[in-house]
């Protein structure tokens, strides 16, 4: 079964929140990429353009921020959205020092330390805590720690699975 990118890609970049062009303070430019990754002869990965994926197809996205204007930014999120048909695959988020990584289950709505845990009601009433699986996820947030100054850039990426 063929799989066209080109929504999910559209709707990544729409995600990418960017702040305002103008020279002066903090002007965000965000850029997406997506690329399937595919394994060669000797087992080694490598990334082409992800124009169709189908069933069972690896694909990174990377996610690259870069603060141009002259002043450093705060409350910078970097968000990245699961599309609908892929799988998040466990532990692919980039983990970089300076960057609290989040993900959520909810639509992108609230996100949380892995692992996310979410609340089951048990007929008798009863409270029972789960561990969400990596087929519950739906965003990965990446949250800057203090300020992202002028002139820095951070590049961040993660790979689901085409169902």
């Amino acid at each position: 079964m063929r799989r066209s990118l080109s929504a999910a890609i559209f709707l990544i970049i729409t995600a990418v929140m960017a702040a305002s062009a103008s020279a002066e303070g903090p002007a965000l430019k965000g850029e997406m990429d997506a690329r399937k990754i595919i394994v060669d002869g000797e087992n080694r990965e490598i990334a082409v353009p992800a124009e169709q994926v189908y069933p069972a197809d690896m694909v990174e996205y990377t996610l690259k921020y870069r603060n141009e204007g002259d002043s450093p930014a705060s409350g910078v999120d970097l968000v990245g959205p699961v599309p609908s048909g892929t799988v998040y695959l466990d532990k692919t988020a980039s983990d970089i020092e300076g960057l609290e990584t989040r993900f959520s289950i909810d639509g992108g709505r609230t996100f949380h330390a892995a692992p996310v845990m979410y609340e089951v009601v048990r007929k008798d009433g009863t409270v029972e805590m789960r561990a969400a699986t990596p087929d519950m996820i739906t965003h990965v947030r990446w949250s800057v720690d203090g300020f992202f100054n002028a002139g820095q850039e951070v590049t961040v990426s993660y790979r689901v699975q085409v169902k």
